[in-house]
């Protein structure tokens, strides 16, 4: 289950996960949900500008990637927001979190040094006309694979 509500619970999961602290007026959450109520998976959108924002993601199971919740997650910053790219920034070892990424449709755009501390940070990006998971656009063929 997909839901967009800013719930201190949803926001206590990406921050304990990430050891971040994104808030209500500082980032949007959309979570993934067990119909029992269990999150399965969070991404926060931050870092607002006239044309991007920053995406983030937790999760402690791949399960949470469902299509509906890659709708959700892509509709927003591109319908909703109208932004014309997203931008995430990945520890340069969590090579899992890369590659599920590009099989997303994102693209590597730098290396920002020490960024973490001690280690770089990977940008990527995704462009609006790049997204095909925008319900009624068709994904490509490494997409529908990232979705196996």
């Amino acid at each position: 289950m997909v839901i967009i509500e800013q719930h201190p619970a949803f926001f206590a999961y990406i921050n304990n996960i990430l050891g971040v602290n994104f808030t209500p007026d500082i980032a949007i959450v959309i979570s993934s949900v067990t119909e029992d109520g269990k999150i399965m998976g969070v991404t926060a959108f931050s870092r607002f500008s006239e044309h991007n924002c920053e995406l983030s993601v937790a999760s402690t199971t791949p399960r949470f990637m469902t299509r509906q919740y890659l709708e959700a997650v892509f509709h927003y910053p591109f319908e909703t927001c109208k932004k014309r790219r997203i931008t995430a920034i990945i520890e340069e070892d969590n090579q899992a979190a890369q590659e599920i990424d590009k099989a997303l449709g994102f693209v590597y755009e730098a290396r920002l040094k020490n960024w973490y501390g001690d280690k770089d940070g990977i940008v990527m990006r995704m462009l609006e006309e790049e997204c095909h998971w925008i319900k009624g656009r068709k994904p490509s063929r490494r997409m529908k694979h990232a979705l196996a």
